[in-house]
C-alpha cells in the first residue's frame, strides 16, 4: 500500500517533520536534491547537458541544490531563476548562494531553448501551488513543452494542482517525475497523470510520527501488495470453501452482463455460482458458463410472465454474496426485482448496472454490506447531480456519497476510487483497452469472488478493482489495448492471478 497525499497533506507533512520533530529545512531539501541528482545520474549519460529552470520557491531550492550536486560530479549542470531574486524563500536563497560558490552557472530564462542543454528539470512550482499560471512563467512553461528536449519535473510538473491534477492553464508535460516522500493525488489523477509521466518517489527521510500526523489519506495498491491482501486459499477446501454467489441479471434475449459476471467470479476463485436470470436465456448461459447453476427468476402465470419470488428468495437465501443487476433491464419486472431483494436480502450485495438505476437512495440505507459500482452516469442519476459536477472532484464525491449512505461505493472512471467513508482507495492498474462492453461486469464478479473467500466488503472492492486493472495490463501487455474485450480481461484476471502465484 502506498500513500496518496493532497497538497495540503504535503505540506502539514514537511511542517510536522521541521517544526515539530525538529528537522532542519536545509536537511530535507538536501535529501531532495540528493535524490534528485542520483535518478538523474543513473538515468542519463554523463555527456548530456542538464538545465534546471528553478522557481523562488523551496521547489527552486530542491533544483539549485540538484544542480551544484551534478556539478561536483563533474556534469554539465546550470540553472535558470525564474522570477524576482528577492523572493527567494530562505531556503531556496542558502542554495542559490552556495551555488554561486560552487560555480553553477546560472542562466537567463533564453537558455531554456538553447541547444546546449538536452535535458530540462522543471523546478519551478511544488505541489502547493493553487492559482492559474500566467506571465512570465506561462511563457517559460510553454517555451520547455516547446523545446522538444527530455523533462523532469521536480515533485510535481508546474501547473498541476496537487489535489485533483486539474491543468492551472498551463503545466508542464514531463517524461518523469520525481516526488519526496509519498506520491500525490495530482500525479495519480487525470489530466495529471499525463503530464506526470513516470512517476518516481523518493524517501527523504521523513519520520513515521509526521505520517502518521497527517491524518487518513488516500492510498493505492502496487502489484507486490496482492500477496498480502488476497484472501488465503485453503489447502484442504472444496467448492463450498470457497463460497457461492448468486447472480441476478439479464433481462429476456440480454444474457451476457450476468454471463461475464458469473465466468468471473468463478475466475477469481469462487466455490460455486449459480445464475437467476429470464428463463429464455437458460440455453445461452449453461453453454457459456457450463459450470454455473440456473434458475429462472421468472415464470408464466395466467399467460403473463411474472416474477417468481420464490426463486428470488432462494437466490437471497442460498449465497455467501449476491449480484443485482448485471443487464438485468430497468422495466417494471426489473424494479420490481430489485427492490424486493434490497428489501429482504440479509446478505452481502454487489449493485451493478441496471441495478444501480433502478435503486435509490432510501433503499440503500435499509440495507448493510451494499457495494456500488457506479459509472458516472449511473453515479449521476443516484445523487441526482450531472457528471461534469461529479468529476470535479471525484474523489470526495465518491467518499461523501459512502459516508452518507454507509455503503461502500467503487466509483468507475479513468481512475476508480473506492471508498467506506472514512479510507479512500484510488486505483492506478488499468489501462484505455477496458473501456469496453462487459469490462464492468467482469469486475462485478471479480468482486464477488474476493468477498466470498472472506473479504470484507471494503477488502473485496478494492482488491477487486486493483485485480480487475491488473488483468487489463496483463491483456494489453501480452498483446494490445485496442483488442481488449471483457472475454480477453478473463484471461488477463488468470495471466494476474498467475503472477501473483509464482
Amino acid at each position: 500500500m502506498r500513500y496518496l497525499l493532497t497538497a495540503g497533506q504535503a505540506k502539514k507533512l514537511d511542517e510536522h517533520a521541521i517544526g515539530v520533530i525538529g528537522f532542519p529545512g536545509l536537511v530535507l531539501m538536501e535529501k531532495a536534491a540528493m535524490t534528485l541528482a542520483s535518478v538523474l545520474m543513473e538515468r542519463e549519460d554523463r555527456r548530456s547537458g542538464f538545465l534546471f529552470v528553478c522557481g523562488t520557491g523551496n521547489n527552486g531550492g530542491d533544483g539549485l541544490a540538484a544542480a551544484r550536486l551534478l556539478c561536483q560530479q563533474g556534469y554539465r549542470a546550470a540553472a535558470v531563476l525564474i522570477g524576482n531574486p528577492k523572493k527567494l524563500s530562505e531556503d531556496a536563497k542558502t542554495q542559490m548562494k552556495l551555488a554561486a560558490a560552487c560555480d553553477v552557472p546560472v542562466l537567463q530564462a533564453e537558455s531554456v531553448l538553447s541547444p546546449c542543454y538536452d535535458i530540462i528539470i522543471d523546478a519551478l512550482f511544488g505541489v502547493g501551488l493553487d492559482r492559474a499560471i500566467t506571465g512570465v512563467y506561462e511563457r517559460i512553461i510553454t517555451e520547455i513543452n516547446a523545446a522538444g528536449k527530455k523533462v523532469y519535473a521536480v515533485d510535481i510538473p508546474s501547473g498541476i494542482h496537487g489535489d485533483d491534477g486539474a491543468v492551472m492553464n498551463v503545466a508542464v508535460r514531463a517524461s518523469a517525475t520525481i516526488t519526496f516522500g509519498a506520491n500525490k493525488r495530482g500525479l495519480v489523477l487525470y489530466p495529471g497523470c499525463e503530464y506526470a509521466g513516470e512517476v518516481i518517489v523518493g524517501d527523504i527521510g521523513y519520520p513515521r510520527v509526521s505520517y502518521e500526523a497527517i491524518g487518513p489519506t488516500a492510498y493505492y495498491y502496487e502489484p507486490d501488495d496482492l500477496k498480502r491482501v488476497l484472501p488465503v486459499r485453503r489447502p484442504d477446501g472444496h467448492k463450498g470453501s470457497f463460497g457461492r454467489v448468486s447472480v441476478i441479471g439479464g433481462s429476456a434475449g440480454m444474457s451476457g452482463a450476468a454471463l461475464f459476471s458469473a465466468r468471473a467470479a468463478y475466475t477469481s476463485g469462487a466455490g460455486l455460482v449459480k445464475i437467476y436470470s429470464a428463463v429464455k436465456n437458460r440455453d445461452v448461459l449453461m453453454s457459456g458458463v457450463p459450470e454455473a447453476l440456473f434458475a429462472g427468476y421468472d415464470r408464466e402465470e395466467e399467460g403473463e410472465t411474472v416474477v417468481n419470488r420464490e426463486a428470488l428468495d432462494e437466490a437471497m437465501e442460498w449465497p455467501d454474496c449476491l449480484v443485482l443487476g448485471p443487464g438485468l433491464g430497468t422495466g417494471e419486472m426489473s424494479a420490481d426485482i430489485v427492490s424486493y431483494v434490497l428489501e429482504h436480502c440479509l446478505k452481502p450485495i454487489v449493485l451493478d448496472g441496471d441495478g444501480i438505476t433502478l435503486c435509490s437512495k432510501e433503499l440503500l440505507r435499509k440495507k448493510e454490506d451494499i457495494i456500488l459500482t457506479p459509472h458516472p452516469k449511473e453515479f449521476s442519476r443516484i445523487t441526482g447531480r450531472e457528471v461534469s459536477e461529479l468529476k470535479k472532484d471525484f474523489v470526495n464525491e465518491v467518499a461523501s456519497f459512502a459516508r452518507e449512505t454507509g455503503c461502500i461505493v467503487a466509483g468507475k472512471d479513468a481512475r476508480t476510487v473506492v471508498s467506506n467513508g472514512q479510507e479512500v482507495y484510488v486505483n492506478v492498474s488499468g489501462n484505455s483497452g477496458m473501456g469496453t462492453g462487459g469490462s464492468g461486469d467482469v469486475l462485478t464478479g471479480i468482486i464477488a469472488g474476493m468477498l466470498v473467500q472472506g473479504l470484507d466488503c471494503f477488502a473485496a472492492a478494492r482488491v477487486g478493482v486493483y485485480l480487475h486493472g491488473l488483468a487489463g495490463d496483463c491483456f494489453s501487455e501480452r498483446l494490445n489495448e485496442y483488442s481488449l474485450t471483457a472475454t480477453g480481461l478473463l484471461e488477463g484476471l488468470k495471466e494476474a492471478l498467475s503472477q501473483i502465484e509464482g
